[in-house]
């Protein structure tokens, strides 16, 4: 039983310091939102979109959902 347990403990802490080497997700840096107008460049806002992403450290797995909730409704489309 003590072996158990003290495996056990180890495996926490494992987990414990794999999570702590994994940058965490932040929101240092707004997103504008992009409406589809005629004056704004998508290119541009994609470009500055993925700055902020490496700032904030979004994971590349949840970026595009992201960038979907930044998009007006007729941008989105």
């Amino acid at each position: 039983m003590a072996q158990v347990l003290a495996a056990l403990a180890q495996a926490i802490g494992n987990i414990q310091l794999a999570s702590a080497n994994v940058p965490r997700e932040q929101n240092i840096t707004q997103v504008s939102k992009f409406n589809g107008y005629g004056n704004e460049d998508p290119a541009e806002w994609t470009k500055r979109f993925n700055m902020i992403c490496l700032t904030n450290n979004w994971q590349a797995n949840r970026q595009k959902n992201i960038a979907r909730s930044f998009l007006n409704e007729s941008a989105f489309q």
